[in-house]
């Protein structure tokens, strides 16, 4: 079994749940990030945030940064959080047994910074879990955010990266059901957490 697992296809959501479901408790032990939604007072989603993937396990008193403000249209992005804050969690990632990569592949690859520690951290053999955006809903934020086709050949270069290292599995969830995923990724778990 490939030492890397990224998940691809279906939705953020759904991607982001099967990595929590196939790790449990562990992910509490887990370096790297996950993304959260932050939601006003009528339940919507007003903004994105970057978290440690720790508090996805419920691990209090961990620092979240919003990168994303949905309250106006089209979204504010804030590129420092990834540039500083992302950056940071992807060096201490190498301090933990295994780590969460919940979602990459999108304007953070324009990021040098964060494109630097991501190799570094792709480089380090550490085990790694996590959620690929899709070449469509990459394109989606490039459009939304009126971004060059430098981005596109960002996340081109990574999936490309990704498909053509022998280390590394991509699991498109268009393509197997979610019970051939979740045994997957629970054999996953088992063997690299």
């Amino acid at each position: 079994m490939e030492k890397r697992i990224f998940l691809t296809g279906a939705d953020p959501k759904t991607r982001s749940r099967l990595i929590r479901e196939a790790l449990g408790e562990k992910l509490a032990w887990a370096g790297g990030f996950v993304i959260a939604a932050e939601a006003n007072v009528r339940g919507y989603a007003d903004g994105y945030a970057l978290r440690p993937a720790a508090a996805a396990a419920g691990v209090e008193g961990l620092p979240s940064r919003r990168f994303l403000d949905c309250r106006s249209w089209p979204p504010e992005r804030d590129n420092e959080v990834f540039r500083s804050f992302g950056t940071e969690l992807l060096r201490e990632a190498a301090l933990y047994p295994f780590t969460v990569l919940a979602e990459i592949g999108g304007f953070e690859t324009l990021i040098p910074q964060f494109r630097e520690a991501l190799e570094a951290l792709l480089q380090s053999g550490l085990p790694i879990i996590g959620a690929l955006k899709t070449a469509e809903e990459a394109e989606g934020w490039r459009q939304l955010f009126g971004l060059g086709e430098r981005m596109t050949q960002q996340t081109d270069h990574l999936r490309a990266g990704f498909a053509s290292d022998p280390g590394t599995h991509i699991l498109d969830l268009n393509e197997v059901s979610e019970a051939e995923a979740h045994a997957l990724l629970r054999a996953w778990a088992a063997a690299y957490t």
